[in-house]
C-alpha cells in the first residue's frame, strides 16, 4: 500500500489564521485515475468558495491502475509510472467491470479510510467524486451501519453529517448493494431542529422507526451531459437518500464538479447549514 497523500485546505488560509477557526472539516475522495494532488487542484473553487466555514482533507486511494489512455498489454508493460509527474500518477478506489462486478481491492481501500477517519479525524462530511462519490457513500453508509462490514464494526468515528457526491452511481457490486436495500432502525430523530420530549419522542409529528438506505444528508451534482456517468445513474443513487431529502444540483456540463457563480452558492449554502 502507497503512503497516504492528504492535502488540506488549511494552507490556503491567511498565514496568521490557525486550525481551530475551522468550523467544518470535510473528507475527499477523488475519482478514478486521480489523485489527492490532482483532485486538489481540479477543486480549487470548491475549496475556494468553502474556506471561511470547512477544512477539506484530500487522501489518495491505495492501489495504482492502469493509465486509461494506455490501450495494449506492451503499451501497458513498457510504461513507467517513472516517468509521471506526481499529479499525473493514476490510483483508484477498486477495480471491476461488468463481467465481473465484484469489487477487486475494496477492502484494502476501507483499510486505509478508517485509519485515516480514526487517526485524522473526526470529520464532519465527506465529499468525493466519480468512483471516490461512490466510495463516500458507502462510507457514510458503513459509518451509520458498522456492523455491516469486519474493518468497520469497531470503527469509533461518529456517522457524517453530510455527504456531496459528484456523479456518483450506484454500485455494481452486489454485496455493496445490500447495503442500500435493508432496512435499518432510525439513529436518531428525522429533524434535528425539532423538539423531542424527556423520552425521546418527538412532538407533533409521526415517530419513524425503520429506513431503507442512508440517513445522513446528502447533496448530489449531476451533469446532464456527463458521458462517463449518466445522469439517469447519478440520480439511481437518490432513492437510497429518502429519509432526509437530498438536495440535487444539475448543471449543463459534463463530467466533472462545475464552478460557475450558481454552483458556488449552492455548495456553501448546502455546507452552511451544518456550521
Amino acid at each position: 500500500m502507497p503512503k497516504i497523500s492528504v492535502f488540506s485546505n488549511i494552507l490556503d488560509q491567511h498565514p496568521h489564521s490557525s486550525a481551530v477557526e475551522m468550523t467544518l472539516r470535510i473528507l475527499c475522495l477523488h475519482g478514478y485515475t486521480q489523485n489527492a494532488l490532482s483532485f486538489t487542484k481540479k477543486t480549487a473553487v470548491f475549496r475556494k468558495c468553502l474556506k471561511d466555514i470547512a477544512d477539506l482533507v484530500y487522501i489518495t486511494a491505495p492501489h495504482i491502475v492502469p493509465i486509461p489512455t494506455l490501450t495494449t498489454i506492451e503499451e501497458r508493460q513498457e510504461d513507467s509510472l517513472e516517468n509521471l509527474e506526481p499529479e499525473a500518477v493514476p490510483y483508484g478506489w477498486w477495480t471491476s467491470s461488468p463481467e465481473k462486478p465484484t469489487y477487486k481491492g475494496f477492502d484494502e481501500s476501507l483499510i486505509q479510510l478508517r485509519e485515516v477517519l480514526e487517526k485524522q479525524g473526526p470529520f464532519d462530511g465527506v465529499m468525493g467524486f466519480s468512483q471516490g462519490a461512490s466510495m463516500a457513500s458507502l462510507l457514510q453508509v458503513l459509518l451509520e451501519r458498522p456492523h455491516l462490514s469486519e474493518i468497520m464494526k469497531d470503527c469509533t468515528h461518529q456517522p457524517f453529517k453530510f455527504a456531496i457526491i459528484v456523479s456518483g452511481f450506484e454500485p455494481r457490486d452486489a454485496e455493496k448493494m445490500t447495503w442500500y436495500t435493508n432496512q435499518y432502525p432510525v439513529l436518531k430523530a428525522k429533524d434535528e431542529g425539532s423538539t423531542t420530549d424527556k423520552t425521546g419522542e418527538q412532538e407533533g409529528e409521526e415517530k419513524q422507526e425503520h429506513l431503507h438506505g442512508v440517513q445522513g444528508a446528502s447533496m448530489h451534482v449531476v451533469g446532464r451531459n456527463d458521458v462517463i456517468i449518466e445522469p439517469e445513474r447519478s440520480e439511481g443513487l437518490l432513492k437510497h437518500y429518502s429519509f432526509k431529502t437530498p438536495t440535487v444540483l444539475y448543471h449543463d456540463g459534463g463530467h466533472y464538479l462545475p464552478s460557475n457563480a450558481a454552483s458556488r452558492q449552492a455548495y456553501k449554502a448546502f455546507v452552511q447549514g451544518f456550521v
